[in-house]
């Protein structure tokens, strides 16, 4: 997890104070970046027990990730893990998503008991153990019932025991149909359309507070109770980190002298082995989401003279798909990048391949893929700029499937043509090219499309094109794009149509609550944004939305300035990376003659989940 904010309540719900290592009042530690671990220093040397602790921050991919643990007892060693297994511990003790506990800790008082409560601690873990039993055993641990989830101080982030189960497995909390929380666990290489367990969260809380006569396995509400292991998947990732080792050594040689990019080529391979089928048309050289071997040795050779290093690898996926009946060959990664200082100042992401011949046994082989595709659950709200819910559209907030095929590399050159999405239920929706990043809904076959910069440009929705029917919202849902591949509006070799399926990681939210929409602070109908300072540039903060939702990040901030008969002005503001909550917004280029008839910002975040949620703020002033 990226920079994560470690933050506690004591057994009262009240706010533990902390200092840092001078004495100093701090409101949360922060996580070491590169490995995780951290320390806590607390303003009293009796807290009230138990701890409940919250780590926010994102991980490799940049997803949002919040997760908890507890403490029962200050004797040394007083250690503290936090990791999705605890995470899924405490939700079974509290009977609900921690993170909403958490948030109300002071008046939670009566569940928080349960984390002090030894017995309902050791039966939850026991469960939680037994149900990922077999990556437990596939991780080589020889007594997992004698685990210790919580203070364990020999933990460490090496891939191996417990950390080794932890890259092969999936676990979130959702809500269901009727509102209520679920514990959700899988083998992180099967799809996720369908979890393998299921633990109803308040059944299992109710079951736990029986004590002895309690029956918890009656809270498991799938079909079994066992998650799977991709046993020959996960069998050499305990050298994975031996690549990032190679990368950071040849960084640290030749750090800011002038280096032939060449010096990287050994850790990449020519010609990465393609799954079954291939992802793109034939074999080739690697290619990742459009960046091909040289863009990757300048970006390693970037790295290099700014002294630029790589922590460990987080497998993040397969990008084997369907994933072969043996086990993953090809992983999706990513490594979080800082500079001397420890800041954050990039996420590195790639594909990576076993190789039992080189040295190291890991190289970096690619996706295949010209370009970056993705299909992800929306909900969207429309505000007025006094930051008032409108009455347009008619179901307001709104939700949808967004597709993204990147359609421009970082130089502003197109790298992808006129595509075709086939979504689960059968129907076909074409895109095109729009002088874009990404590519637009193509709905005239005669008329090229002109973006708005309204979602409307890449969002399925009912009942406009692409009528999105029960199949295409679930969680898991495949959509099939094919894709044309361009480098430097040049298209790539004598067959480029490539195809490549992309899946819904999680059904759109069913009704929305309007605080998860992101929120300007200080923006009221007593302080409006103007069409002028849109126009202009603005500086904008979002931190008292950002306290209040600790598992979503911004990701995107628009500004559109529409005018009759002229195509919008559309303005992106990039959002650095790390722990961000306010941005001075780029101001518009207009052109001459261009007289602006409404003003729009639309603000872009992610959940833990990975759903998107969009504020379009909109005006004629």
């Amino acid at each position: 997890m990226v920079d994560a904010r470690i933050k506690l309540v004591d057994g009262s719900g009240a706010a533990v104070k902390l200092t840092d290592v001078n004495g100093n009042a701090i409101p949360y530690a922060v996580t070491n970046v590169a490995d995780g671990s951290f320390t806590l220093y607390l303003t009293t040397g009796t807290p009230t027990l138990p701890l409940f602790i919250e780590a926010a921050g994102t991980d490799g991919t940049g997803t949002p990730v919040v997760l908890h643990s507890l403490l029962q007892s200050t004797t040394a060693p007083v250690v503290a893990n936090i990791t999705p297994l605890t995470d899924a511990v405490v939700a079974e003790l509290l009977g609900a998503n921690p993170l909403t506990i958490f948030q109300s800790a002071a008046s939670n008082a009566k569940l928080l008991a349960n984390l002090g409560n030894s017995s309902m601690v050791s039966a939850a873990a026991a469960q939680i153990i037994g149900i990922v039993g077999a990556n437990l055993n596939n991780a080589k641990i020889s007594s997992p019932s004698t685990l210790n989830l919580f203070q364990d101080a020999t933990f460490t982030t090496n891939k191996l025991g417990v950390d080794a189960t932890l890259e092969g497995l999936r676990i979130q909390i959702v809500k269901d149909v009727t509102g209520a929380d679920q514990l959700q666990l899988s083998n992180r290489f099967v799809p996720i359309q369908s979890p393998e367990v299921t633990v109803n969260l308040a059944t299992a809380e109710t079951q736990l507070g029986k004590g002895s006569s309690g029956n918890l396995a009656s809270a498991i509400t799938s079909s079994t109770a066992k998650t799977t292991v991709a046993t020959s998947t996960l069998s050499n990732i305990s050298s994975l980190d031996t690549l990032t080792v190679a990368i950071n050594n040849l960084i640290g040689q030749r750090a800011g002298a002038s280096i032939s990019q060449t010096t990287f080529a050994p850790l990449m391979s020519a010609s990465p082995t393609q799954p079954s089928p291939p992802l793109t048309t034939g074999t080739g050289p690697y290619f990742y989401n459009g960046r091909n071997a040289t863009q990757l040795e300048q970006l390693l050779s970037n790295y290099s003279a700014n002294n630029y290093q790589l922590s460990s690898m987080q497998i993040t996926g397969c990008i084997d798909d369907p994933i072969p009946s043996k086990g993953c060959i090809n992983f999706a990664v990513s490594s979080v990048v800082t500079d001397t200082t420890g800041k954050l100042v990039d996420v590195f992401s790639d594909g990576v391949t076993f190789n039992k011949s080189t040295t190291p046994n890991w190289t970096i082989s690619g996706n295949g893929r010209y370009t970056t595709l993705g299909v992800y659950p929306v909900a969207y709200a429309v505000f007025g700029l006094n930051g008032s819910l409108t009455n347009l559209p008619t179901v307001n907030p709104a939700v949808g499937v967004q597709v993204n095929i990147q359609s421009q590399d970082s130089n502003g050159a197109q790298i992808a043509g006129n595509s075709e999405v086939q979504i689960p239920s059968g129907q076909s929706v074409p895109f095109a090219y729009c002088s874009m990043s990404v590519l637009c809904i193509w709905p005239t076959p005669s008329i090229l499309p002109t973006a708005t910069g309204d979602l409307s440009d890449t969002l399925l929705q009912q009942p406009t094109l692409g009528w999105l029917g029960s199949v295409d919202a679930q969680q898991g849902a495949k959509y099939i794009i094919t894709y044309q591949g361009w480098l430097g509006f040049t298209v790539q070799g004598p067959n480029t149509n490539s195809t490549a399926n992309a899946y819904l990681p999680a059904a759109p939210p069913a009704s929305p609550a309007q605080s998860v929409f992101p929120a300007i602070d200080g923006v009221t109908s007593g302080a409006p944004l103007t069409g002028t300072s849109i126009a202009s540039g603005f500086t904008i903060s979002w931190l008292n939305w950002a306290n209040a939702n600790p598992n979503m990040r911004v990701i995107s901030v628009r500004t559109v300035i529409v005018s009759t008969g002229s195509p919008s002005v559309i303005t992106d503001t990039p959002i650095p990376l790390g722990n961000v909550t306010s941005i001075r917004v780029n101001p518009a280029t207009l052109p001459a003659g261009f007289t602006p008839t409404s003003y729009e910002v639309w603000i872009g975040a992610v959940d833990n989940l990975g759903r998107r949620f969009y504020t379009q703020m909109v005006g004629s002033s």
